[in-house]
């Protein structure tokens, strides 16, 4: 009984203090003012204003570094995050780390700490689809 009647009173103050808010309000002549100023667009007008096809956005990489090798490694090596940022390309690359439970552990790890101890080992990975790149 206990139980019921404090879920009672909790849902009252709730509907209570639903009703007293009213400090957020649409302000309806403001919000029409600003549709008035809209530019209207077609897809071709859009394409040309943003300087780019639609569904091909330009985005840009930024560069590959050590750190962020090594940051993706450390934490998310076990999908291999750090393979994908340093531009492999197979799309499998992930569930061979991942789906092989020991293997693509002890893979991740040898990955994150040649790159602790090489300051260019990392760089072996760039556009590189093999499974074992140290080995090279």
């Amino acid at each position: 009984m206990r139980k019921a009647l404090l879920g009672v009173i909790i849902a009252v103050s709730f509907a209570a203090k639903a009703n007293i808010d009213t400090k957020y309000q649409v302000d309806e002549n403001k919000l029409n003012a600003i549709v008035m100023q809209a530019i209207e667009m077609t897809e071709n007008e859009l394409d040309e204003y943003l300087n780019c096809s639609i569904g091909k956005m330009n985005v840009l990489v930024p560069e590959q570094t050590r750190g962020g090798y090594l940051l993706r490694a450390f934490f998310c090596g076990g999908i291999a995050l750090h393979r994908y940022y340093m531009g492999t390309s197979n799309q499998w690359m992930w569930a061979m780390y991942f789906c092989i439970p020991v293997v693509g552990e002890v893979t991740a790890c040898v990955d994150f700490w040649g790159a602790v101890f090489d300051k260019d080992f990392y760089l072996k990975y760039k556009n590189n689809d093999k499974y074992i790149v140290w080995l090279d």
